[in-house]
C-alpha cells in the first residue's frame, strides 16, 4: 500500500464510513439501515470536499496546513468524543437489557451515539474558518506565513507597532531650522517646491554660516541619495533622511565630500556620525546628528550666525527643543568638528569635541485611514501602543495626532518597574527610547496581564517580536515574520486584526451550529431510556446533522470562495469558541430547538395527529430553523449584513435543502428512509410559525448572552 493509502486508512471520515455500514447492517429494518449509511455517505462526502477546498484556497499563499492551538484543541475534543461514545453505547445497550426496554429503539439510539454525537466534522469547519480569514487577509495585502496567525491576531488585544511610519505617509518635511540663534521656516511640500524664510523673506546660502553648516550636516551626515530615474531625480532611504536632503538642497545644498567611515545609529546611542575625506581647503570633518540631549553632550561650543564658535547654552537649546516637540514635530540636532586624526575607525571615543550646529524640526502628515484604525482598535478593546526611539516628550506628541495620548513611559521607568503608578502599563500609549532588553520586559509585562500581544516591526525584526504572540512584518524577505504588511499601514494590520476576529466569530458561530444537533440527541436517548415517545426519531437526527452540515460546508466554500476582502471595522471583545459563553450559548439554542420540537409534537398528538405525523411536524420545523441559521451565516457577518454578490452554487444548494424538506414529508422513498408522514397542509403555518419563533427566541437570548459577557480588555489595553 502507498502513503495515500496508508494516509486515507488513518482518516476518522474511514472509521465514519465503517461505524455506519456496520449500524445499517445491524439496524432490523433495512429502510433505516440504508438511510443512516446514505446519510453517513454524503455527510463524508462533504466532509472531504472542503478539506480539498480548504488545501486548494491556501495553497497559493505558500502556508503550511491549517494546525493551530485551536484545531488541535478541537481535534483531540473529537478523538475523546470518540473514545466515550462507544462506552457509552454499550453502557446504553446494558441499559436496555436491565431495563426491558424495545431493542428498536436502543439500536436506534445507539446508532445516534455513535454517529451522530461525534462531532467528525468540526476540525474541518474550524480548519475552513480560519483558512477563510487567511484568504481574506491576502486579498487585502495582508499575507499569513502561518496560519495559527490568524488566530492569534483575532484573538489580540494590544498591538505595539515599531514603525511610526505605519500611522503616518511615508514622506517627512521639515518645517523649522533653528542655527545661530535664529528661527527658520521652510516652506512647500519637497525639494524643487519649497524655500527657507526668516521673517516671510526668503534666504539664500551664506547669509546665515550657522544656517549653511546646519543644513550640510544633515546632507552629510545621511544614509539617503538622490537617484535619477527617467530624467527626473528622487531621493531615496528613509524618511526622515530624505526630508534632510530636501531641506539642503532648498538653500541650494547638494554636494557631499566622500565619506571615510560611518558611526551607525543605536538605540543605546541614540546619534549617528560620519567621517568625511578633505577636500580642496576643508579638512576632513567629523558630523553628528541625533537625539538633541545626546549630541549636546558631545558638544563643547555653538556656531554663531557670524561664523564664530561661541559659549554653549544647553537649557536654552533643550528649552527649544521641548516647545517644538509640544507641537508635535520631531527634532534632530546637528554638530561637526575637523577630524583631528583622519582615519577609517570611528567610535564614540574617538570623536573630538563637537560644535552645535542647530536644529532641525520635521513633521510626517497623519494618514487618515490610519485615525480611523486607532479609533476602531480603542473601540474593539485593542490597545494601541508605540515603541519609539525619540524622547517621551516628542513621542506623546506625535502620538496625540492620532488619538493615542494617555500617557508615556520611558525605558528607565519600565526598567525600574514603576508602570503601577498614575500612567500604568495598560494605559500608557507611546514607550520611548527603550534598549532592546526593556522591549522584551515590555512585552513580556502585557503578556503577563493576559493580553495577547502582536508587534509589527520594520525592515528588521525588533527585540520585542521574539517575545510577541504574533509577529508582523513590512517586508516580503521577512521570513521571521507570522505575517507580512508589503507596504502597508496600520489600517491594514487593523484590518487583518478585524479579519482574525472574523475567523475566530466564525469559528465559534459554525462550532455552535454544529453541537445543536447533538445536544438533541441526548435529549432523544434520554427519553429512550424513559420508555417515551421522543419527539423526533434517531434516524431523524441524521437527517438534521446532515442539514446542519451541508448549511456549514456551502456557506464555507462559499466564503473561500470570495475573492472581495470583507475588511471592517474590529467587532467587539472577542471570545473563544471553547468559552464558557460559547457553550452556553449552544445550549440555549439547542435547548430553544428541543422546547419547541416537543411542544409542536405535544400540540400534534393533542390533535389527533399519528406518531409519525407529530415526529415529521417536528422535525420539519427543527430543519427549518436550522436551514435559517445556515442561511444567516452566509448573508449575514458578525457586524450585520454581507455585502453581495453572494456565491451562486451555495445560494443554489440552500434553496435546493429549502426543497428537500417537502420532499421528505411528501415523497414516498424519503418517507421510507427517515420514517416520516405526510402532513395535512394546517400543519405548515404553525410549523413555520413554530421555526419563526424559535429563530426569535434565539436571537434574543443569544444577545442577551454576549452583551452578558465583560469585555476583555479595556478601551486603551
Amino acid at each position: 500500500m502507498g502513503p495515500r493509502t496508508h494516509q486515507a486508512l488513518r482518516s476518522p471520515l474511514v472509521y465514519v464510513v465503517v461505524a455506519g455500514g456496520l449500524l445499517a447492517v445491524w439496524s432490523e429494518d433495512l429502510w433505516t439501515g440504508a438511510a443512516m449509511l446514505a446519510v453517513v455517505a454524503m455527510a463524508v462526502v462533504h466532509i472531504w470536499a472542503l478539506d480539498r477546498r480548504v488545501a486548494k484556497a491556501i495553497a497559493p499563499l505558500g502556508v503550511p496546513p491549517v494546525v493551530t492551538p485551536l484545531t488541535t484543541a478541537i481535534g483531540r475534543f473529537r478523538f475523546l468524543t470518540a473514545l466515550v461514545m462507544p462506552v457509552a453505547a454499550g453502557a446504553l445497550i446494558g441499559a436496555g437489557a436491565l431495563l426491558g426496554l424495545e431493542s428498536s429503539a436502543v439500536r436506534a439510539a445507539v446508532a445516534v451515539l455513535m454517529i451522530v454525537a461525534v462531532p467528525w466534522e468540526l476540525p474541518s469547519i474550524v480548519a475552513a474558518a480560519l483558512a477563510t480569514g487567511a484568504v481574506r487577509m491576502a486579498h487585502g495585502r495582508t499575507l499569513v506565513r502561518r496560519p495559527a496567525a490568524v488566530e492569534k491576531l483575532g484573538a489580540t488585544t494590544v498591538v505595539c507597532t515599531r514603525r511610526a511610519g505605519l500611522l503616518t505617509s511615508d514622506r517627512a518635511y521639515v518645517t523649522t531650522v533653528v542655527a545661530g540663534g535664529r528661527a527658520y521656516q521652510v516652506t512647500g511640500a519637497g525639494r524643487d517646491h519649497g524655500e527657507i524664510t526668516q521673517g516671510g523673506v526668503a534666504v539664500g546660502p551664506g547669509a546665515d554660516p550657522a544656517l549653511d553648516a546646519c543644513l550640510q550636516a544633515g546632507l552629510s551626515c545621511n544614509d539617503a541619495r538622490i537617484v535619477e530615474r527617467e530624467g527626473v531625480s528622487a531621493a531615496v532611504g528613509d524618511a526622515t533622511e530624505r526630508a534632510l536632503l530636501d531641506s539642503a538642497a532648498m538653500l541650494g545644498l547638494e554636494k557631499v565630500s566622500p565619506r571615510v567611515a560611518t558611526l551607525p545609529y543605536t538605540p543605546e546611542q541614540l546619534f549617528m556620525a560620519t567621517l568625511h575625506e578633505p577636500v580642496g581647503e576643508t579638512p576632513a570633518m567629523v558630523y553628528a546628528k541625533g537625539a538633541v540631549e545626546r549630541v549636546l553632550y558631545l558638544c563643547d561650543g555653538r556656531l554663531g550666525a557670524d561664523g564664530q564658535v561661541g559659549e554653549l547654552d544647553r537649557r536654552e537649546v533643550l528649552d527649544t527643543a521641548r516647545w517644538l516637540t509640544r507641537r508635535g514635530l520631531r527634532v534632530l540636532a546637528f554638530a561637526s568638528a575637523p577630524a583631528v586624526t583622519p582615519g577609517t575607525e570611528l567610535t564614540e571615543r574617538s570623536l573630538p569635541p563637537l560644535t552645535f550646529l542647530g536644529l532641525q524640526a520635521m513633521h510626517s502628515p497623519v494618514l487618515i485611514d490610519a485615525l480611523e484604525a486607532v479609533r476602531g482598535c480603542q473601540d474593539a478593546g485593542v490597545g494601541v501602543k508605540i515603541i519609539t526611539g525619540d524622547d517621551a516628550l516628542m513621542a506623546r506628541s506625535s502620538a496625540a495626532w492620532v488619538g493615542l495620548a494617555e500617557g508615556a513611559l520611558s525605558g528607565a521607568e519600565l526598567a525600574d518597574g514603576r508602570f503601577g503608578g498614575p500612567v500604568s502599563l495598560d494605559r500608557a500609549t507611546v514607550f520611548a527610547r527603550l534598549l532592546p532588553e526593556e522591549e522584551r520586559r515590555l512585552v513580556r509585562a502585557l503578556r503577563s496581564h493576559n493580553h495577547v500581544v502582536a508587534v509589527i516591526d520594520g525592515e528588521a525584526a525588533g527585540a520585542g517580536r521574539g517575545q510577541a504572540d504574533v509577529g508582523v512584518g513590512t517586508s516580503i524577505s521577512d521570513e521571521g515574520a507570522d505575517v507580512v504588511l508589503p507596504g502597508g499601514t496600520f489600517a491594514t494590520a487593523a484590518a487583518g486584526i478585524a479579519e482574525g476576529r472574523a475567523a475566530l466569530e466564525g469559528v465559534a458561530r459554525y462550532t455552535g451550529h454544529a453541537l445543536v444537533p447533538r445536544v438533541i440527541a441526548f435529549v432523544v436517548v434520554l427519553a429512550v431510556l424513559l420508555g417515551l415517545d421522543a419527539p423526533v426519531e434517531p434516524v431523524h437526527l441524521l437527517w438534521l446533522n446532515l442539514a446542519t452540515t451541508m448549511g456549514l460546508m456551502i456557506t464555507l466554500n462559499a466564503e473561500l470562495r470570495t475573492r472581495q476582502a470583507a475588511f471592517r471595522p474590529a467587532p467587539g471583545p472577542v471570545r473563544s469558541p471553547l468559552a464558557p459563553a460559547r457553550v452556553a450559548e449552544a445550549l440555549l439554542v439547542a435547548a430553544v430547538l428541543g422546547a419547541q420540537a416537543c411542544a409542536l409534537f405535544a400540540w400534534a398528538t393533542t390533535q389527533g395527529a399519528g406518531l409519525a405525523e407529530a415526529q415529521t411536524a417536528a422535525l420539519v420545523s427543527t430543519s427549518l430553523v436550522v436551514l435559517a441559521r445556515s442561511s444567516a451565516a452566509l448573508f449575514f457577518g458578525p457586524d450585520g449584513p454581507r455585502a453581495g454578490p453572494y456565491d451562486r452554487r451555495a445560494v443554489a444548494a440552500l434553496l435546493a435543502m429549502a426543497a428537500l424538506q417537502p420532499a421528505l414529508v411528501y415523497l414516498p422513498a424519503f418517507n421510507h428512509l427517515f420514517a416520516t408522514a405526510p402532513l395535512d397542509l394546517p400543519f405548515w403555518p404553525l410549523i413555520i410559525g413554530a421555526g419563526a419563533g424559535a429563530c426569535g427566541v434565539i436571537a434574543v437570548l443569544t444577545e442577551l448572552v454576549r452583551r452578558g459577557v465583560r469585555p476583555q480588555v479595556t478601551r486603551n489595553g
